[in-house]
């Protein structure tokens, strides 16, 4: 068994169908080489037909049928030699330009020899010998049609196998450039995310050490405290309340359902910013209380149409809040908590510590958010490289396969 690596296997082949491979080169070059002479003779033979006929219109004026004869000359010469400026001999010896060449010159001798048959009634019975002669010349390019066709499908079948493997090899290589592109972002996303998850425990070991600080365990409890009281106020006071808080807001934005003008601004707060607002109410929460009042009177009028349950559910919400003051100890907290919290940041020090605290956590979260598209454009790095190996993979058992079959021998294709 012999082993070639890609970079080796067409030089390799060639080596090993030396002989074959000659002979074939040699018997294309042969067919090749003669239709140009071919086109060539059958139009120097025109531009001498056409000579004599012209002059023998000028010297057989009194003859009309040879004056008639000769003019159908020149009118077949003519046409004959339109249709060989059309083919082109290329340089290129490849597989698909020979066919076309050869797909040409067939139909050119097709379209010649009965272009010869529609004049030939014209022009006899002079002329005689030149249309046996004007007819072997195209005869013998439609010979030499037949010759490249027959070679094609023949002996050149084997010259068409290498250009097909030189395809595949050529494909190979782009595939393979296109894996090394893949795999050099693969390398940069991998660099950057080590980068980031490296920003990560540093971000860590700064948030530990603030946290260790003594002053900042009051802060984390009361933080806690009103994060805990936040969560209730929506819980307690907004659930089920949100969708028809936001529709209640759109409605009147639009002129649909009026509502005064402070009422607006609370729900718009309360929309925005829920605990926030209730922090800065006074006792009782005489806004939140508005704000639902008009919320429960659009809901029972109709008017801010919801299904039956859930406009049942929104009433009973909001009469708990308003009627039964349900959030009076809640508020009573919160605004006690948030007193000793904005106490807490009176001292520099510790305000210094809290925003220390806030722009580490806020650098976390990008960070994380970072390292989440990063993981995510790595992914699909992975999965474009696994797809680009599999390619590569199995065009290299394709090549393998096809070199078996062109050379006969059980040849391994190695990639390097």
């Amino acid at each position: 068994m012999s082993q070639v690596s890609v970079a080796k296997l067409q030089d390799w082949l060639k080596n090993s169908l030396s002989t074959n491979l000659s002979q074939a080169e040699r018997e294309r070059e042969k067919i090749v080489s003669e239709i140009p002479r071919a086109l060539e003779s059958i139009r120097d033979f025109c531009s001498q037909l056409l000579k004599k006929g012209e002059h023998d219109m000028e010297s057989k004026r009194d003859n009309r049928a040879q004056f008639k004869a000769a003019k159908a000359v020149g009118r077949l010469t003519s046409v004959i030699s339109e249709m060989i400026s059309t083919i082109d001999v290329p340089s290129s010896r490849d597989t698909a330009t020979l066919r076309n060449l050869q797909r040409g010159t067939s139909k050119l001798a097709s379209e010649a020899a009965q272009a010869r048959i529609d004049w030939l009634r014209q022009i006899r019975p002079y002329y005689i010998i030149d249309m046996m002669t004007l007819g072997g010349n195209i005869d013998k390019l439609r010979r030499l049609s037949d010759e490249l066709h027959n070679f094609l499908i023949g002996r050149g079948a084997l010259l068409r196998s290498l250009e097909e493997l030189d395809e595949k090899i050529e494909s190979l290589n782009k595939i393979q450039h296109s894996k090394e592109a893949v795999s050099t972002q693969r390398h940069v996303a991998e660099q950057r995310l080590a980068e980031a998850q490296e920003q990560e425990s540093i971000l860590r070991e700064r948030m530990d050490e603030i946290l260790q600080n003594s002053k900042m365990k009051e802060y984390m409890q009361i933080d806690s405290q009103l994060k805990d009281a936040r969560n209730q106020v929506v819980r307690s006071g907004f659930s089920r309340l949100g969708r028809p808080l936001r529709k209640l807001a759109s409605m009147s934005q639009r002129g649909e359902y009026s509502i005064p003008i402070d009422v607006r601004e609370n729900l718009d707060a309360y929309l925005k910013k829920p605990f926030t607002a209730f922090l800065k109410e006074d006792d009782g929460y005489p806004n939140l209380k508005r704000v639902l009042t008009e919320l429960g009177k659009a809901v029972s009028s109709g008017k801010l149409a919801l299904k039956a349950r859930e406009a049942k559910k929104v009433v009973e919400r909001t009469e708990q809040v308003v009627s039964g003051n349900s959030l009076n100890e809640t508020h009573i907290k919160s605004r006690a908590m948030k007193r000793a919290y904005d106490e807490f940041l009176a001292d520099p020090d510790r305000a210094k510590l809290v925003e220390q605290l806030r722009g580490v956590r806020s650098e976390g979260r990008s960070n994380h958010a970072f390292r989440k598209e990063l993981k995510s454009e790595l992914s699909r790095i992975l999965e474009s490289e696994k797809r680009l190996d599999d390619q590569i993979s199995s065009l290299v058992k394709d090549i393998e396969a096809f070199s078996r079959k062109i050379s006969g021998t059980n040849v391994t294709v190695q990639l390097s």
